[in-house]
């Protein structure tokens, strides 16, 4: 989400070419929200500044359809096996699981799980 808003050069040409077609819907789960959004606020994310609201109106340019968190993605996401430990992105596992759509990464432990992801 960070690249796709401040750095597009440091996606991959389907990352891109993906995002520009208006026919795809992009999909922004609330765990991806929450975490960038606590970053910014934080000062952790220097590229992005300070305002949370200005970061949600970029993120809301590529999509205003959002995914909340789910008490079944929090059980999917407990049974998972321990390949990634973080677990912000073991619940986005478990949503792109249970929603039968590809997560957008570059993140290798994620990819090593038999989820379906985008960047080629």
């Amino acid at each position: 989400m960070v690249w796709a808003i401040y750095e597009p050069a440091k996606l991959s040409d389907l990352a891109k070419t993906l995002l520009a077609d208006q026919t795809n819907e992009f999909i922004v789960s609330y765990v991806t929200l929450q975490e960038l959004l606590h970053k910014v606020g934080r000062g952790k994310l220097p590229i992005a500044g300070t305002s949370v609201s200005g970061v949600f109106a970029r993120i809301q340019r590529f999509s205003d359809t959002f995914l909340p968190v789910t008490l079944d993605n929090i059980l999917s996401a407990a049974s998972l096996p321990q390949i990634h430990h973080d677990p912000g992105d073991r619940l986005l596992v478990a949503q792109a699981l249970a929603e039968g759509v590809p997560l957008m990464t570059l993140d290798p432990e994620i990819m090593d799980y038999d989820v379906p992801t985008v960047w080629e």
